[in-house]
């Protein structure tokens, strides 16, 4: 999956028009993979997903005419690129919708689960790989570094997929609630360490463990340079601009979108995929007046209906099923999917009954929405398909476990919590809220209960 893969447009006079053809068979394949799924509860991002699928080498793709005329591997990363612009502004929106203040609530819970998600199925599957590293290596597959190829299935086992859990948390309307904050916090914290893990393989994989430990410490300066300065700058420049009753001037937005797009860009020089860089963007930015209420539908629509689809879609393309051809490589994935979801399950569920306090029902959905991976697994995995950690057979394995934690999260998540949820029974059981301090102003921004039905209903958004 290098350069080579890029067609030369001069090469083919047709290929904008085949281009535009492809787009408009994902979106048709899309829509109908949605509305079905919607069906059982199931975000949108799975059908994107899926549709991807169809159309790789796992269904259509195995007719000559179809994947040599209409979906060649030559334009599949032109979906990556496309898409990879709809994956950033919906990171950006993410973090300019996410209120710092419910963040900063949920950190000393956040903290310690987050952790303890990453460290359990790092660690289960760092044991797990000392037996898959043989079965990676069959079929005349060259064997990589075993270091790298620990470290990378470890990885692998522990991530939970920061975009998607972010899709159902809005579909939901979970985003702004205690629990949609504590895990996309816990996500947040867990995606951090996991690409800094694979940062660490990749440079195993190349011969240079050093570098990986650089790149740990450079975010580490990066998080902290953009709240501490970057902040700093866009919010006083965001306070004269409301004085002077100018707040959405024109050449304050595009400098906002310079620092979206250069924090994109460094993340992904240093490893870390550019969408942390996104996020961050737009955690910084402003929460206040036009600036947050005017901006973010703006973005939404495009986003949400037209780019990201594209990216979803890509990764199911380079999904192969047919590799898992007998019933002992089945029974291996099997074993993989048993491990990666208790491994997120147990300790994210224990971790937040303990330290939360909080109910059963509560915790033990925290710990189904620690096992959402989609996205981001999809990501990593490519990854270690392009390095040659992974071989095709074991990278389809971890694929398959990626998609069904990410297809049960919410039918599991409805019946153990969303089906008797009302969130300003929720809003009381929050530590920094009382019954004698429960006013208009605490539950502004939250839907009535018949509101949450609604958007369970219509689960297909984002």
């Amino acid at each position: 999956m290098g350069a080579d893969i890029f067609a030369d447009p001069s090469l083919d006079a047709n290929y904008w028009a085949r281009f535009l053809m492809q787009i408009l068979i994902i979106l048709i394949f899309v829509r109908i993979m949605g509305w079905i799924l919607s069906l059982i509860k199931q975000p949108s991002v799975i059908g994107e997903i899926i549709a991807g699928v169809l159309v790789g080498p796992s269904v259509l793709g195995n007719w000559d005419f179809w994947a040599n005329k209409i979906f060649p591997q030559s334009s599949w990363n032109y979906f990556t690129l496309v898409g990879d612009i709809g994956l950033i502004l919906f990171m950006f929106n993410l973090g300019l919708e996410l209120e710092q203040k419910t963040l900063k609530r949920q950190w000393k819970y956040s903290l310690p689960i987050g952790l303890l998600s990453i460290l359990v199925p790092y660690g289960a599957g760092a044991a797990l790989s000392i037996y898959l590293y043989d079965i990676n290596g069959r079929d005349g597959f060259a064997d990589p570094d075993k270091t790298a190829f620990v470290l990378f299935a470890a990885s692998a086992m522990s991530f939970t997929a920061f975009p998607v859990l972010a899709s159902i948390l809005t579909a939901t309307n979970l985003l702004s609630t205690p629990i949609g904050a504590l895990t996309i916090s816990c996500a947040a914290l867990n995606d951090l360490l996991g690409w800094c893990s694979l940062a660490v393989a990749g440079a195993f994989a190349k011969g240079s463990g050093i570098t990986g430990l650089w790149v740990i410490l450079i975010s580490i300066a990066y998080v902290l340079f953009m709240f501490l300065v970057v902040r700093t700058i866009i919010y006083k420049i965001h306070t004269y601009l409301v004085e002077k009753g100018d707040e959405m001037n024109r050449i304050f937005l595009i400098g906002i979108f310079l620092v979206l797009i250069a924090s994109s860009m460094f993340c992904d020089l240093l490893g870390i995929h550019s969408f942390f860089g996104a996020f961050i963007a737009g955690i910084i930015c402003p929460k206040t007046g036009k600036f947050r209420t005017e901006l973010f539908p703006k973005l939404e629509l495009v986003t949400v209906e037209l780019l990201l689809p594209l990216f979803f879609a890509s990764s199911g393309m380079r999904t192969n099923l047919g590799s898992l051809n007998d019933k002992f490589y089945g029974g291996i994935t099997v074993v993989i999917f048993a491990i990666a979801v208790l491994g997120k399950f147990v300790p994210a569920c224990l971790a937040t009954k303990i330290i939360t306090k909080r109910g059963w029902k509560f915790s033990s959905a925290v710990g189904v929405l620690m096992n959402t991976r989609g996205l981001v697994e999809l990501i990593a995995l490519n990854i270690g398909l392009q390095l040659n950690i992974l071989s095709p057979r074991v990278f389809t394995m971890f694929i398959i476990m990626a998609l069904i934690t990410t297809f049960m999260t919410c039918p599991v998540l409805w019946l153990i919590y969303l089906r008797t949820y009302n969130p300003e029974e929720e809003l009381l059981k929050q530590d920094e809220i009382s019954p004698q301090n429960y006013d208009e102003e605490n539950v502004q921004g939250l839907e009535t209960p018949e509101k949450v039905q609604q958007n369970q209903d219509d689960i297909l958004r984002y």
